[in-house]
């Protein structure tokens, strides 16, 4: 009897504190749920937003407020860019689901399906604040860096493009095991969010970055600079960037004569000599002094003279030895 009252008694404390908790927090969270975090900026398409005090969904537009929880949602050929208060945008690319998040010392943007860049101005994170991107089976922390995370299926591949300080992905499932994902780089991420399988973090392509540059800008306004700043990890594509605000289809054709010139470059260089054309041996053959021809002459063993004169376009003497 005694042991079912104290029993009875911890369980009222217990659910006591709760009660009290949820009373001292609700005031909070409605604060937070009033207070905008962000506004839509750019709009292309169409989209809907739903605020989560309301719990209705309506068409967005520029200028609409943003608030704790809210709900994104863009059609086909769409694309919204939000922003937060001058320290993250987020561009949210078509056929996308994303729920904003944000606290006093977290900024959390969850991508449920579909594509989004996402990018931390800068000196727009306080000392010890981290903001993340989380999609169903990952968890990126962000420090001053333009992140991509696209969404399909059970896969959710991330690619960084840009990075001030050093940018973490763990498993949602257990957000303390982080790896360091190097800018210029991506991985895959598939399977559920309790059992996520890491691809390799691999070094991405140029055309990779081309394209993953090309989801952080809004079609129609001004580029930010995001694709020369893809290129920047690696010198050797320094000399793209400059042509990059050219058509999709001229990037495309542009980089697929890099590759064929690197192609050739790496075949065999006698092959090469062989696809020249005859008029161009028979010039680089009159282009040579006649002193040379005489000195290969010269050198030549007696019974290689013969041959190398009428190499060299001269005539052999009647009864030479052979």
């Amino acid at each position: 009897m005694v042991w079912h009252c104290v029993c009875g008694r911890a369980s009222f404390v217990r659910h006591a504190a709760v009660v009290v908790s949820l009373l001292i927090a609700l005031p909070s969270l409605a604060h937070a749920q009033s207070q905008p975090i962000g506004a839509i900026a750019a709009l292309v398409g169409e989209g809907t937003i739903t605020h989560a005090v309301r719990a209705e969904r309506a068409p967005a537009k520029v200028r609409d407020q943003v608030y704790v929880r809210d709900r994104i949602e863009t059609a086909q050929r769409s694309v919204i860019r939000v922003l937060m208060g001058g320290r993250v945008t987020i561009t949210i690319r078509e056929r996308s689901i994303v729920t904003i998040t944000d606290d006093p010392m977290r900024t959390r943007v969850d991508l449920e399906s579909g594509t989004l860049a996402f990018k931390v101005h800068e000196g727009g994170l306080r000392a010890g604040e981290v903001a993340e991107l989380l999609t169903p089976n990952t968890i990126t922390g962000i420090r001053g860096s333009l992140v991509v995370a696209e969404v399909s299926g059970s896969d959710s591949d991330v690619t960084v493009l840009e990075a001030h300080r050093p940018i973490t992905i763990a498993p949602r499932s257990n957000s303390t095991q982080t790896t360091q994902l190097p800018v210029g780089h991506t991985v895959r991420v598939s399977g559920p969010p309790h059992a996520p399988r890491f691809g390799q973090i691999r070094r991405a392509l140029r055309e990779r970055l081309s394209y993953v540059a090309d989801l952080a800008e809004v079609p129609g306004r001004p580029r930010d600079g995001g694709q020369e700043r893809a290129f920047t990890h690696d010198a050797r594509a320094a000399h793209v960037a400059p042509q990059l605000g050219a058509h999709p289809s001229a990037r495309a054709e542009m980089l697929q004569r890099q590759r064929s010139a690197v192609v050739e470059r790496r075949g065999d260089p006698a092959a090469s000599r062989r696809r020249a054309h005859p008029e161009d041996r028979d010039d680089a053959v009159r282009r040579a002094r006649p002193d040379e021809r005489d000195d290969t002459v010269r050198r030549a063993r007696p019974d290689e003279r013969d041959d190398a004169v009428d190499r060299s376009g001269g005539t052999r003497r009647f009864g030479a030895r052979r």
